[in-house]
């Protein structure tokens, strides 16, 4: 069976870049180049950055960032996060044909940034060094476009701009300022990116909470947590639950039904209860919902929605019973501490719960399918990777004879 995989196309859905370690102020207009990110470390030695006056993500308190301690298992950040050539050698490694790649530090803090303006100019000047990024090679380094969703007027001027570019996507937050995607607030943002046909993405992300109505991209829960472990924990699936629950809601499906959005790196098999707790709900409230026109089971199969997953994560054959065979794509989170680089290709070609058939669309058709991407290489990243583990294994077994 594993044998057989060797000739798919391999699409990692959520990849990483850091563009907060890229000198971005020469990049943005002369009114805002004081205004630049700052590269900085906290006190207790975790890289932050300075920006709009504050320090991001919040290190210490409630609801901090990315902070540890961790284990010798917690990745560390690589070479490919800045340099595409070290990127694409990485993919080799991991199995990864092509790439399609969000933001870090920049990407998840933007959206919460008070000024609309500075929003805008950090979100271009980001677009147009991850554009050269991924001219490296772009067969295989596809780019998700930022978009400054506190000001929807300028964020479609981008989309307009990203779409001319080439970009692959579009990330929205999964809040802003604590108001939700569903707010007609965003819908400039929806008309556009259905009118062009560019898919949206929602990435959450933690450590950002501000003052509502204000500033801030909020995660679920976090106020009330001091520990990393617990604001990961809760934010990333609580905020995309949340997300699509409100956009479904507020018919934001079914006021665009052209319209994609893919929902990242929340883990996936929530999805069923999650949608039938929401179909529940509309038996008896749906009068709260006037926009809402269909039932949430039947957004989540219609094709406009999907969602990335954990390569490790059990039940995937049960979200894709639930919500068709291409609601799921295949996600490495290259290279966040929490991602599993080398082995995420590796986890789902062994995955017992999926058929061969599912883990090709897992692995690579439904990204295809989703983001509509063409030009696309040759695969041979999987043959490449199978080599590695082959030799790993061989090691290993030599080292215990």
């Amino acid at each position: 069976m594993a044998e057989s995989l060797d000739n798919i196309l391999v699409v990692d859905a959520d990849g990483h870049v850091n563009e907060g370690d890229v000198d971005l102020a020469s990049r943005l207009p002369e009114k805002w180049r004081f205004q630049a990110p700052i590269r900085l470390k906290d006190n207790q030695g975790y890289p932050r950055i300075l920006l709009e006056g504050r320090i991001r993500s919040a290190s210490q308190g409630p609801g901090p960032g990315v902070t540890g301690p961790f284990t010798e298992k917690a990745r560390k950040r690589r070479p490919g996060m800045t340099d595409p050539v070290e990127r694409l050698k990485d993919m080799d490694l991991e199995g990864i044909d092509v790439a399609v790649i969000f933001g870090t530090q920049i990407a998840l803090t933007v959206n919460g940034l008070m000024s609309g303006e500075l929003a805008s100019a950090l979100c271009h000047a980001v677009n147009e060094w991850l554009l050269e990024y991924c001219s490296a090679d772009p067969k295989r380094l596809r780019a998700v476009g930022l978009i400054p969703s506190q000001a929807p007027q300028a964020a479609v001027k981008e989309i307009e701009y990203l779409a001319k570019a080439g970009a692959t996507t579009v990330m929205l937050p999964t809040n802003v300022y604590g108001r939700n995607m569903g707010d007609t607030f965003f819908n400039p943002i929806y008309e556009a990116a259905e009118k062009i046909g560019m898919t949206l993405s929602v990435h959450p992300q933690t450590g950002h909470d501000g003052v509502p109505g204000v500033s801030g991209v909020m995660g679920a829960g976090s106020e009330r947590f001091f520990k990393y472990v617990y604001v990961h924990m809760t934010a990333f699936p609580f905020e995309l639950m949340i997300a699509m629950m409100h956009m479904m809601g507020e018919g934001i499906f079914d006021r665009y039904p052209r319209l994609k959005i893919a929902f990242m790196e929340g883990g996936a098999n929530w999805l069923p209860s999650w949608v039938e707790r929401f179909d529940e709900h509309i038996e008896k409230l749906a009068p709260q919902m006037p926009d809402l026109k269909r039932k949430p089971r039947d957004i989540a199969r219609s094709g406009q929605l999907t969602i990335s997953c954990e390569s490790e994560e059990s039940g995937l054959d049960r979200v894709l019973e639930f919500a068709g065979p291409g609601c799921v794509l295949y996600a490495s989170d290259y290279c966040h501490w929490d991602c599993h680089f080398p082995y995420s290709v590796k986890d789902i070609v062994e995955n017992r719960d999926l058929t061969l058939e599912q883990k090709k669309r897992v692995l690579g058709r439904n990204a295809i399918d989703f983001f509509q991407l063409k030009n696309l290489p040759e695969p041979r990243a999987l043959s490449i990777a199978r080599s590695h583990w082959e030799r790993e294994g061989s090691l290993k077994e030599a080292a215990g004879a």
